[in-house]
């Protein structure tokens, strides 16, 4: 297997042209090529800095991408999903600052001085509504983006796993 990074913008004929061989004859080769890339949306609208997978193919310029090895592979899979875990972590660790903050205030604000100051101050009251509110806002999205990364990673090994097995690994 190759990997093509695409420097321009291009389509799935002038792709054609740039990969095979032989441009003017059909080609199998750019079905698997787009079986192999599940990926991309459109072949016909290939964005510059498109990642592609390349099979290995007769048909095929031999000088036209990087070999892709499944060691290559494997320690792209593992630095992704690194990656991955390390923003959900880091989502965690939001969640937990958050509700720690919240506790803090919250306790603070029990203490007879700080009560009787809150009570006798009807804009402070609001404020601390306010305040309450947009901490229960900010406690939902962390958690949302929490489940988001966690999705993500799930999803990311799910198609490592898949590349690694058209990959005959």
């Amino acid at each position: 297997m190759r990997i093509l990074n695409l420097k321009t913008p291009t389509d799935l004929n002038t792709l054609g042209n740039t990969l095979l061989k032989d441009p003017s004859a059909t080609s199998a080769t750019l079905e698997r090529i787009k079986a192999l890339n599940p990926h991309v949306a459109d072949f016909q609208r290939l964005a510059a800095g498109t990642v592609l997978i390349l099979p290995d193919a007769a048909d095929l310029k031999p000088d036209v991408g990087s070999a892709l090895g499944a060691e290559g592979f494997g320690d792209l899979a593992l630095k992704a999903s690194s990656g991955i875990r390390a923003l959900a972590t880091r989502a965690a660790n939001r969640l937990d600052t958050l509700v720690a903050d919240h506790a803090a205030v919250k306790d603070s604000l029990k203490a007879a001085a700080a009560k009787r100051l809150v009570e006798s101050d009807p804009l402070l009251v609001q404020r601390l509504k306010a305040v309450d509110a947009q901490f229960k806002i900010d406690q939902k999205a962390a958690k949302e983006k929490k489940a988001q990364f966690d999705e993500i990673q799930k999803a990311a090994e799910e198609a490592f796993k898949r590349l690694l097995k058209l990959l005959g690994q």
